[in-house]
Protein backbone atom coordinates (compact mmCIF):
# COMPACT_ATOMS: atom_id res chain seq x y z
CA UNK A 1 0.00 0.00 0.00
CA UNK A 2 1.18 3.28 -1.01
CA UNK A 3 0.68 7.34 1.07
CA UNK A 4 0.17 9.95 -1.50
CA UNK A 5 1.37 12.81 1.51
CA UNK A 6 3.74 13.89 3.59
CA UNK A 7 2.27 16.13 6.25
CA UNK A 8 0.27 16.82 9.20
CA UNK A 9 -2.88 14.68 7.64
CA UNK A 10 -1.23 12.22 6.38
CA UNK A 11 1.15 11.42 9.53
CA UNK A 12 -2.05 11.86 11.61
CA UNK A 13 -4.09 8.89 9.74
CA UNK A 14 -1.20 6.63 9.45
CA UNK A 15 -0.88 6.53 12.92
CA UNK A 16 -4.47 6.10 13.81
CA UNK A 17 -5.11 3.44 11.16
CA UNK A 18 -2.07 1.62 10.22
CA UNK A 19 0.45 -0.89 11.06
CA UNK A 20 4.10 0.81 9.61
CA UNK A 21 4.14 -3.15 7.78
CA UNK A 22 1.22 -1.95 5.53
CA UNK A 23 3.17 1.08 4.25
CA UNK A 24 5.47 0.19 1.40
CA UNK A 25 6.08 4.15 1.02
CA UNK A 26 4.66 7.76 0.29
CA UNK A 27 4.50 9.44 -2.55
CA UNK A 28 4.70 13.65 -2.55
CA UNK A 29 5.46 16.04 -5.74
CA UNK A 30 8.37 17.39 -4.24
CA UNK A 31 11.29 15.75 -5.34
CA UNK A 32 13.51 16.28 -2.13
CA UNK A 33 11.46 14.66 0.24
CA UNK A 34 13.13 11.64 0.02
CA UNK A 35 12.43 10.19 3.38
CA UNK A 36 9.00 10.65 5.85
CA UNK A 37 8.17 8.25 8.68
CA UNK A 38 10.76 6.03 7.94
CA UNK A 39 10.13 4.94 4.55
CA UNK A 40 10.92 5.77 1.18
CA UNK A 41 9.19 9.27 -0.69
CA UNK A 42 8.53 8.13 -4.14
CA UNK A 43 7.71 10.97 -6.89
CA UNK A 44 4.65 10.28 -8.72
CA UNK A 45 6.24 9.33 -12.09
CA UNK A 46 7.56 6.45 -10.23
CA UNK A 47 4.37 4.94 -9.35
CA UNK A 48 3.16 4.27 -12.79
CA UNK A 49 4.86 1.01 -13.31
CA UNK A 50 4.16 -0.02 -9.58
CA UNK A 51 2.54 -2.52 -8.19
CA UNK A 52 0.23 -2.37 -5.15
CA UNK A 53 -2.86 -3.15 -3.21
CA UNK A 54 -4.13 0.95 -3.34
CA UNK A 55 -2.87 4.68 -2.69
CA UNK A 56 -4.40 6.47 -0.43
CA UNK A 57 -4.25 10.19 -0.55
CA UNK A 58 -3.58 12.09 2.33
CA UNK A 59 -3.75 15.20 1.41
CA UNK A 60 -6.18 18.28 0.70
CA UNK A 61 -4.55 18.41 -2.91
CA UNK A 62 -7.50 15.44 -4.09
CA UNK A 63 -8.67 17.41 -7.35
CA UNK A 64 -5.27 18.17 -8.76
CA UNK A 65 -4.08 14.26 -7.62
CA UNK A 66 -6.94 12.66 -9.16
CA UNK A 67 -6.02 14.58 -12.60
CA UNK A 68 -2.67 14.69 -12.45
CA UNK A 69 -2.98 10.56 -11.98
CA UNK A 70 -5.28 10.36 -14.57
CA UNK A 71 -2.81 12.37 -16.99
CA UNK A 72 0.04 10.05 -15.94
CA UNK A 73 -1.83 6.78 -16.48
CA UNK A 74 -1.93 5.73 -12.76
CA UNK A 75 -4.96 3.50 -11.75
CA UNK A 76 -7.50 5.64 -10.20
CA UNK A 77 -9.50 2.82 -9.51
CA UNK A 78 -6.96 1.78 -6.94
CA UNK A 79 -6.97 5.33 -5.37
CA UNK A 80 -8.84 6.04 -2.08
CA UNK A 81 -9.24 9.83 -1.53
CA UNK A 82 -9.93 10.79 2.14
CA UNK A 83 -9.54 14.28 2.29
CA UNK A 84 -12.34 16.19 0.05
CA UNK A 85 -14.96 17.53 2.38
CA UNK A 86 -15.01 20.94 0.74
CA UNK A 87 -16.12 19.13 -3.01
CA UNK A 88 -19.55 18.12 -3.20
CA UNK A 89 -18.79 15.32 -5.61
CA UNK A 90 -17.68 12.34 -4.01
CA UNK A 91 -13.96 10.85 -5.96
CA UNK A 92 -14.21 7.29 -3.97
CA UNK A 93 -16.40 5.24 -6.11
CA UNK A 94 -16.44 1.79 -4.31
CA UNK A 95 -16.60 1.98 -0.31
CA UNK A 96 -16.10 -2.35 0.07
CA UNK A 97 -12.74 -1.87 -1.75
CA UNK A 98 -12.05 1.01 0.97
CA UNK A 99 -12.62 -1.33 3.94
CA UNK A 100 -11.09 -4.04 1.91
CA UNK A 101 -8.07 -2.60 2.25
CA UNK A 102 -7.80 -0.28 4.59
CA UNK A 103 -10.06 -1.20 7.09
CA UNK A 104 -13.59 -0.37 8.10
CA UNK A 105 -12.32 2.58 10.53
CA UNK A 106 -11.22 4.72 8.24
CA UNK A 107 -13.88 3.56 5.66
CA UNK A 108 -16.16 5.17 7.87
CA UNK A 109 -14.18 8.27 8.21
CA UNK A 110 -13.88 9.13 4.83
CA UNK A 111 -17.36 9.11 4.29
CA UNK A 112 -18.45 11.23 6.81
CA UNK A 113 -15.96 13.72 6.00
CA UNK A 114 -17.73 14.47 2.40
CA UNK A 115 -20.64 17.38 3.32
CA UNK A 116 -21.19 20.54 1.71
CA UNK A 117 -20.86 23.54 3.97
CA UNK A 118 -23.48 26.58 3.43
CA UNK A 119 -23.45 30.19 4.42
CA UNK A 120 -26.40 31.10 6.02
CA UNK A 121 -29.36 31.82 3.52
CA UNK A 122 -29.55 35.53 5.14
CA UNK A 123 -26.51 36.39 5.42
CA UNK A 124 -26.99 39.44 2.91
CA UNK A 125 -23.71 41.70 3.33
CA UNK A 126 -22.79 40.14 7.19
CA UNK A 127 -19.84 38.97 5.44
CA UNK A 128 -17.08 41.38 4.56
CA UNK A 129 -15.32 39.09 1.39
CA UNK A 130 -12.19 40.09 2.96
CA UNK A 131 -10.12 37.95 0.52
CA UNK A 132 -12.26 37.03 -2.38
CA UNK A 133 -9.11 36.82 -4.60
CA UNK A 134 -8.09 34.02 -2.05
CA UNK A 135 -11.29 32.03 -1.86
CA UNK A 136 -9.94 29.35 -4.24
CA UNK A 137 -6.57 28.84 -2.30
CA UNK A 138 -7.26 25.28 -0.85
CA UNK A 139 -5.73 27.13 2.14
CA UNK A 140 -9.11 28.71 2.39
CA UNK A 141 -10.97 26.03 1.19
CA UNK A 142 -9.79 23.30 3.74
CA UNK A 143 -10.31 26.06 6.63
CA UNK A 144 -13.30 27.66 5.71
CA UNK A 145 -15.11 27.89 9.33
CA UNK A 146 -11.86 29.39 10.56
CA UNK A 147 -11.69 31.93 7.86
CA UNK A 148 -14.96 32.95 7.87
CA UNK A 149 -15.43 33.13 11.62
CA UNK A 150 -12.32 35.05 11.46
CA UNK A 151 -14.25 37.25 8.42
CA UNK A 152 -17.11 38.04 10.57
CA UNK A 153 -14.51 39.06 13.91
CA UNK A 154 -13.15 41.51 11.50
CA UNK A 155 -16.44 42.70 10.81
CA UNK A 156 -17.10 43.26 14.16
CA UNK A 157 -13.97 44.83 15.58
CA UNK A 158 -14.17 47.88 12.37
CA UNK A 159 -17.62 48.39 13.28
CA UNK A 160 -16.21 49.19 16.64
CA UNK A 161 -13.07 50.74 15.53
CA UNK A 162 -10.95 48.28 16.97
CA UNK A 163 -7.30 49.38 15.99
CA UNK A 164 -3.88 47.75 17.06
CA UNK A 165 -1.24 45.90 16.01
CA UNK A 166 -1.42 42.46 14.71
CA UNK A 167 0.30 39.46 15.36
CA UNK A 168 0.64 35.38 14.49
CA UNK A 169 3.25 33.22 16.36
CA UNK A 170 3.59 30.23 14.56
CA UNK A 171 3.87 31.32 11.07
CA UNK A 172 4.89 27.89 9.23
CA UNK A 173 4.19 28.70 5.33
CA UNK A 174 1.46 31.87 5.76
CA UNK A 175 -1.30 30.73 5.01
CA UNK A 176 -3.33 32.21 7.64
CA UNK A 177 -1.14 35.23 8.11
CA UNK A 178 -2.01 36.40 4.39
CA UNK A 179 -5.77 36.80 6.09
CA UNK A 180 -4.98 39.16 8.81
CA UNK A 181 -2.07 41.08 6.52
CA UNK A 182 -5.25 41.98 3.67
CA UNK A 183 -7.91 42.21 6.79
CA UNK A 184 -5.82 44.71 8.66
CA UNK A 185 -4.25 46.68 5.67
CA UNK A 186 -3.05 49.69 7.96
CA UNK A 187 -1.87 48.12 10.98
CA UNK A 188 1.53 46.37 11.68
CA UNK A 189 1.33 42.54 11.07
CA UNK A 190 4.23 40.91 13.35
CA UNK A 191 5.36 37.16 12.47
CA UNK A 192 7.02 35.10 15.41
CA UNK A 193 8.51 31.91 13.94
CA UNK A 194 11.82 29.83 14.40
CA UNK A 195 11.18 29.43 10.08
CA UNK A 196 13.22 26.21 10.54
CA UNK A 197 10.70 23.87 12.64
CA UNK A 198 10.42 23.15 16.44
CA UNK A 199 12.85 23.89 19.11
CA UNK A 200 14.38 19.95 19.27
CA UNK A 201 13.99 20.42 23.33
CA UNK A 202 10.37 21.24 23.23
CA UNK A 203 9.63 19.08 20.61
CA UNK A 204 11.78 16.32 22.63
CA UNK A 205 9.52 16.98 25.63
CA UNK A 206 6.25 17.15 23.94
CA UNK A 207 6.85 13.62 22.62
CA UNK A 208 7.75 12.36 26.23
CA UNK A 209 4.28 14.05 27.29
CA UNK A 210 2.57 12.08 24.75
CA UNK A 211 1.44 15.38 23.19
CA UNK A 212 2.64 14.75 19.61
CA UNK A 213 4.48 13.02 17.12
CA UNK A 214 7.94 12.14 15.63
CA UNK A 215 6.04 12.84 12.18
CA UNK A 216 4.12 15.71 13.36
CA UNK A 217 7.71 17.25 13.89
CA UNK A 218 9.73 16.08 10.84
CA UNK A 219 6.34 17.69 8.83
CA UNK A 220 7.03 21.38 10.29
CA UNK A 221 10.50 22.08 9.04
CA UNK A 222 9.85 22.89 5.05
CA UNK A 223 9.40 26.61 5.16
CA UNK A 224 10.89 29.62 4.73
CA UNK A 225 10.68 33.54 5.27
CA UNK A 226 11.02 34.14 1.85
CA UNK A 227 8.12 32.01 0.74
CA UNK A 228 6.13 33.28 3.75
CA UNK A 229 6.56 37.31 2.52
CA UNK A 230 5.04 35.91 -0.75
CA UNK A 231 2.16 35.53 0.18
CA UNK A 232 1.30 39.05 1.69
CA UNK A 233 -0.60 41.57 -0.35
CA UNK A 234 1.26 44.28 1.51
CA UNK A 235 4.36 42.96 2.88
CA UNK A 236 5.93 46.38 4.02
CA UNK A 237 3.28 45.86 6.93
CA UNK A 238 5.06 43.04 8.10
CA UNK A 239 7.90 42.46 10.80
CA UNK A 240 9.55 39.34 11.01
CA UNK A 241 10.93 38.51 14.17
CA UNK A 242 12.84 35.21 13.38
CA UNK A 243 13.44 32.65 16.72
CA UNK A 244 12.39 31.12 19.79
CA UNK A 245 9.21 32.87 21.43
CA UNK A 246 9.55 34.61 23.58
CA UNK A 247 13.30 35.47 23.02
CA UNK A 248 12.26 37.04 19.90
CA UNK A 249 10.17 40.06 21.18
CA UNK A 250 13.57 41.96 21.54
CA UNK A 251 11.96 43.95 24.30
CA UNK A 252 8.92 44.33 21.97
CA UNK A 253 6.28 45.96 23.70
CA UNK A 254 3.17 47.48 21.70
CA UNK A 255 -0.76 46.91 21.65
CA UNK A 256 -2.47 44.57 19.51
CA UNK A 257 -5.83 43.88 18.13
CA UNK A 258 -5.77 40.56 16.37
CA UNK A 259 -3.66 37.62 17.33
CA UNK A 260 -3.04 34.22 15.81
CA UNK A 261 -0.91 31.53 18.06
CA UNK A 262 -0.38 28.61 16.33
CA UNK A 263 2.52 27.02 17.75
CA UNK A 264 1.22 23.64 18.55
CA UNK A 265 2.99 22.95 22.37
CA UNK A 266 2.00 23.46 25.95
CA UNK A 267 4.88 25.48 26.78
CA UNK A 268 4.92 27.87 23.83
CA UNK A 269 1.44 28.17 24.06
CA UNK A 270 1.29 29.68 27.35
CA UNK A 271 4.17 31.40 26.84
CA UNK A 272 2.55 33.23 23.84
CA UNK A 273 -1.15 33.92 26.16
CA UNK A 274 0.82 35.51 29.24
CA UNK A 275 2.53 38.09 26.77
CA UNK A 276 -0.24 39.13 24.25
CA UNK A 277 -3.37 38.59 26.88
CA UNK A 278 -2.32 41.78 29.12
CA UNK A 279 -1.31 43.54 25.93
CA UNK A 280 -4.71 43.48 24.00
CA UNK A 281 -7.20 45.74 23.16
CA UNK A 282 -10.61 45.61 24.81
CA UNK A 283 -12.96 44.33 21.78
CA UNK A 284 -9.78 42.66 20.08
CA UNK A 285 -9.65 38.90 19.41
CA UNK A 286 -6.87 35.64 20.17
CA UNK A 287 -7.12 32.83 17.46
CA UNK A 288 -5.17 29.55 19.25
CA UNK A 289 -5.17 26.97 16.59
CA UNK A 290 -5.35 23.31 17.41
CA UNK A 291 -7.62 24.03 20.44
CA UNK A 292 -9.51 20.77 20.35
CA UNK A 293 -7.13 17.72 18.95
CA UNK A 294 -4.65 15.86 18.87
CA UNK A 295 -2.04 18.13 20.42
CA UNK A 296 -2.98 17.93 23.95
CA UNK A 297 -0.68 20.78 25.35
CA UNK A 298 -2.74 23.46 23.75
CA UNK A 299 -5.92 22.81 25.71
CA UNK A 300 -3.42 22.26 28.69
CA UNK A 301 -1.73 25.70 28.19
CA UNK A 302 -4.98 27.56 28.32
CA UNK A 303 -6.23 25.38 31.60
CA UNK A 304 -3.16 26.84 32.97
CA UNK A 305 -3.45 30.26 32.56
CA UNK A 306 -6.80 30.64 33.63
CA UNK A 307 -5.58 28.61 37.25
CA UNK A 308 -2.35 30.70 37.40
CA UNK A 309 -5.03 33.51 36.95
CA UNK A 310 -7.59 32.47 38.91
CA UNK A 311 -10.37 33.51 36.51
CA UNK A 312 -11.31 32.01 33.30
CA UNK A 313 -10.88 33.52 29.63
CA UNK A 314 -14.34 34.50 27.23
CA UNK A 315 -13.65 31.91 25.27
CA UNK A 316 -15.31 30.05 22.70
CA UNK A 317 -14.21 26.97 20.92
CA UNK A 318 -15.15 26.83 17.27
CA UNK A 319 -15.69 23.18 15.02
CA UNK A 320 -13.08 24.40 12.45
CA UNK A 321 -10.58 21.31 10.65
CA UNK A 322 -8.05 21.92 13.68
CA UNK A 323 -10.45 22.79 16.66
CA UNK A 324 -9.92 26.82 17.07
CA UNK A 325 -10.63 28.44 20.26
CA UNK A 326 -11.74 32.28 19.96
CA UNK A 327 -10.81 34.37 23.02
CA UNK A 328 -12.75 37.69 23.26
CA UNK A 329 -10.87 40.37 24.78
Amino acid sequence: MLIWGTGRFAQQVVERYFDPTQIDGFIDNNPEKKRFMDKQVLCPEDVVSMEYDAIIVLTTYAQEIYQQSKKLGIKTEKMIFAYGNCFVKDLNRDYEFIEKVAGGGISREIQQRYCLIQRPLAAGDLFLDLCNDLKTELSYQNDIIRLETFNLVVKEMRKRNIRGSTAEVGVFRGEFAQYINRAFPEEKLYLFDTFEGFSDSEAQTELERGNCTKGFIEMHRGTSIEAVLGRMKYPEKVVVKKGLFPESLGGLEDVFSFVSIDVDFEQSILDCIEYFYPRMKKGGYIFIHDYNSMLRGVEKAVDAYEARNGQPIHKVPIFDSCGTMVISC
